[in-house]
């Protein structure tokens, strides 16, 4: 009898749709609200795009969990930055 592995991972896509357009002095940034994992909706009101400072904004999709942390570390190092050079 075949010895069976397990399959769980503690990361999962939890799928979206991102997309961005940019010109010279514009940008447009458009993500849906959805958020799932396999065949199941986890909730349709989750907004993927974030605002880390006035005039920046950061879309995202995947394992939300990785992109909370990023939004973290981004914004983080933003008011770091604005501390140091605009006192």
């Amino acid at each position: 009898m075949p010895k069976e592995h397990a399959n769980w991972s503690p990361y999962d896509n939890n799928g979206g749709t991102c997309v961005a357009i940019a010109g010279a002095d514009y940008c447009v940034i458009a993500a849906d609200t959805r958020m799932s994992t396999g065949y199941s909706i986890l909730t349709r009101e989750y907004s993927k795009i974030c605002k880390l400072a006035d005039k920046s904004f950061m879309a995202s999709s995947g394992f939300q969990a990785d992109v909370k942390a990023l939004q973290k570390v981004l914004s983080s190092r933003h008011l770091k930055l604005r501390y140091i050079h605009w006192r």
